[in-house]
């Protein structure tokens, strides 16, 4: 062999190995996992704006939303966006906002996450519909989340839901601050 097709050889082998790799690193975010970035305050106290978030997209494959999941979906009203919400209800589930309170199934909903009572006054109740979610944000001060309770967001398809947030990967207010 000589050198001109042996550097032939070695090229080819390599162009044929990124493309290997290129094929395997898109099909891995588009069916596996994901990055995500916070965009808002409709999340915190969990999420805060600029985090960095590992998305497991295979995790609905096989299972659908449980309540409590935090999970990012495309925005109902422009396909363009994703969302970042905590799944509330699931089908069947009676939905309703009393006195600054989450009642799910006519009772409290504990939610250690939150910070504040909501402030959006009451909402429902309304009974989450076959095939979708109702979610809210983190946050419920007043007017701080477009969530499930508006009509721009409504009851979401499970058929929307991009995957369910595994891990924050960077938090860049934290970095900051050191």
């Amino acid at each position: 062999m000589n050198v001109v097709s042996l550097v032939q050889h070695r090229v080819t082998k390599w162009i044929v190995l990124a493309m290997f790799g290129v094929s395997i690193a898109i099909g891995v975010n588009q069916f596996i996992l994901a990055m995500s970035i916070v965009n808002g305050t409709s999340m915190q106290p969990t999420l805060h704006d600029g985090d960095r978030l590992l998305v497991n997209k295979f995790s609905f494959l096989f299972h659908t939303p449980q309540r409590g999941d935090v999970v990012t979906f495309q925005d109902p009203s422009d396909a363009n966006r994703y969302l970042v919400k905590r799944v509330i209800g699931v089908p069947a589930d009676r939905i309703e906002i009393k006195d600054g309170k989450l009642l799910r199934n006519g009772q409290v909903v504990t939610e250690p996450y939150i910070d504040t009572r909501i402030e959006d006054g009451d909402y429902g109740p309304i009974v989450v519909q076959k095939g979708t979610i109702f979610v809210m944000g983190d946050n419920r001060h007043r007017f701080a989340s477009r969530d499930s309770r508006y009509d721009t967001v409504g009851q979401v398809s499970v058929k929307l839901i991009e995957g369910k947030v595994e891990w924050i990967l960077w938090r860049p207010s934290l970095s900051a601050h050191l």
